[in-house]
């Protein structure tokens, strides 16, 4: 069962997003800002997959983005935001985000891009594997 971080700090945002998607099966985890979000990532628990909005207090998202980058770590981030402008996206994607959404975000196009980032991860997993013939 694949693990989701939220990062936002509209409560009612996360709580609507939480709840739809652990009807969707998946588990979820949330934090306010990217210091939580931080704090999340790096104990055992695997996340798979971080939501996370672009504006916040105490740590932003772009910043947060740039420390998954530095860590070198294999999640796959949704970036959001309700103040998105050509800046947001250019620097969202070259830091590694595979998705940027502008709220309101639409759920269903929301769980489709997370379904691909997942399919898309278990792709590039399967790539490092060696082929049969090449063992020896």
């Amino acid at each position: 069962m694949p693990r989701i971080l939220i990062v936002d700090d509209e409560v009612k945002l996360v709580k609507k997003l939480k709840k739809l998607l652990e009807n969707d099966g998946y588990r979820i985890e949330t934090a306010s800002n990217g210091l939580e979000a931080l704090d999340i990532i790096n104990k055992p628990t695997q996340i798979d997959v971080v939501i996370s909005d672009i504006r916040m207090e105490k740590m932003d998202g772009l910043t947060f983005l740039k420390e998954i980058q530095q860590k070198n770590l294999d999640l796959g981030v949704i970036m959001i935001t309700g103040y998105g402008n050509m800046d947001t996206y250019l620097d969202s994607v070259y830091f590694g985000a595979f998705e940027y959404m502008q709220k309101p975000v639409n759920y269903e196009t929301l769980l489709k891009t997370i379904n691909r980032l997942l399919h898309d991860k278990k792709r590039k997993r399967k790539k490092v594997r060696s082929h049969p013939k090449e063992r020896k």
